[in-house]
């Protein structure tokens, strides 16, 4: 058996029993290293996990470009959808044509102003993936079928299957409005947590908007454009025709700048943890250094190298690390999975539009934050305790005693 690793092996416990001093540092370190796993663990988990919901989410409630014609206040507003292809980039993820419409819903509850966002069905999967909170997803975007926000059902009292009047706004040629009514039903409801969203829009078939103004099936009033979070503040187009007008929307630079303060936050409280491990670490080594000076000076006078008793040190580390790390890897993973599976920790959706603490995490996540405890733990132990076991002589310590 590896001398250096027996000794200690048979030392260090016993130390820890019967030195009270020691063993109440032993402790303190050690608990130290288990919260410090598992606030490590909870910090990547949960930050990395608001910028997935946050890419996945709210990039995906509608396209962060839009592309309409820059006489559309004067003139006809609607294009072919064909001229998507002049639109087409390798940073652009999808290309959806739609028409937005100001309506008047009226009610025995509620009159109020909304839009009419008309969509063809295979407008982007995502958004009715994570946003739909009806079961039946068929026949959703049929022609004279809409799909309400919660909300707005609530605020109206409609739910599925009610049958809702729509009143579409024209403009006659000296500027009044014009209503024209058509009936709807409606088919489903959404939920996006986007007050800013679920309070204005209504969702349907564009077929519904072409067939009341008039226009062909291939028409549309605006390109809707999906890219990805990376590409968000990127030139996307080089050249446009000159007839049309790109415009960003506006909550994109917020969403960027929510996004960027979770891996501040990441990195503050990373750097708070790996700090108190470290000063943690240094403490407990200088002051195991002290109470092991009479055997360090016996060892030398048996013989015993530097890096013999050195490498005892480090085993008496690795004892006491090894505990730390299966308790602070078994609470926080735990942790972790239960946060997942149950949603233990519950949010307000209209702060936070989630409504529990999303958790996203990888294995290769876990062992950096062990690796990286792991590192810390032992560079901070090698440089003192070699430094302090050259300057040790058997001489001076017989002398002490």
């Amino acid at each position: 058996m590896n001398f250096e690793w027996f000794f200690s092996r048979k030392t260090v416990w016993e130390d820890c029993r019967k030195n009270k001093t020691l063993r109440t540092i032993v402790l303190i370190t050690q608990t130290t290293i288990i919260f410090g796993l598992i606030i490590a663990f909870l910090t990547f988990s949960i930050g990395f996990g608001f910028k997935k919901i946050i890419k996945d989410k709210l990039l995906n409630i509608r396209g962060q470009i839009l592309v309409h014609k820059n006489n559309s206040t004067k003139s006809n507003p609607f294009f072919s959808i064909k001229k998507k292809k002049f639109f087409k980039s390798n940073l652009v993820k999808q290309i959806h044509g739609i028409s937005e419409k100001n309506v008047i819903v009226s009610t025995n509850r509620k009159i109020d102003r909304y839009i009419f966002k008309g969509l063809y069905e295979d407008y982007n999967p995502v958004f009715f993936q994570y946003f739909l909170i009806t079961e039946n997803k068929k026949k959703l975007l049929w022609n004279h079928n809409v799909i309400l926000s919660k909300k707005v059902s609530l605020s109206l009292g409609l739910n599925i299957g009610s049958s809702i009047k729509i009143n579409f706004m024209f403009f006659d040629k000296k500027g009044k409005p014009i209503l024209f009514s058509e009936r709807f039903k409606v088919s489903g409801l959404y939920e996006t947590g986007i007050s800013e969203f679920d309070d204005i829009y209504i969702i349907g078939n564009i077929k519904s908007i072409q067939q009341i103004y008039g226009c062909k099936k291939d028409l549309v009033e605006k390109f809707e454009i999906f890219v990805s979070y990376d590409n968000i503040e990127k030139k996307i187009f080089h050249k446009i025709p000159k007839e049309f007008s790109v415009q960003t929307i506006q909550n994109n630079h917020d969403i960027i700048k929510w996004i960027n303060i979770f891996d501040v936050n990441i990195i503050v409280i990373s750097l708070i943890i790996f700090a108190s491990v470290t000063i943690n670490m240094i403490v407990f080594i200088l002051i195991l250094l002290l109470e092991r000076i009479k055997t360090i000076g016996i060892l030398k006078i048996l013989g015993a190298e530097n890096k013999v008793i050195h490498k005892i040190f480090l085993f008496y580390i690795i004892q006491i690390l090894i505990p730390s790390l299966i308790i602070g890897n078994s609470i926080g993973i735990s942790l972790l999975i239960g946060q997942k599976k149950f949603h233990l920790i519950s949010l307000n959706k209209i702060q936070y539009f989630v409504d529990f603490v999303p958790i996203y995490f990888k294995i290769y996540h876990i062992i950096i934050i062990n690796l990286s405890v792991i590192f810390i733990c032992f560079i901070t132990i090698f440089f003192p305790s070699l430094f302090f076991i050259k300057k040790i002589y058997p001489i001076k310590v017989i002398e002490f005693e």
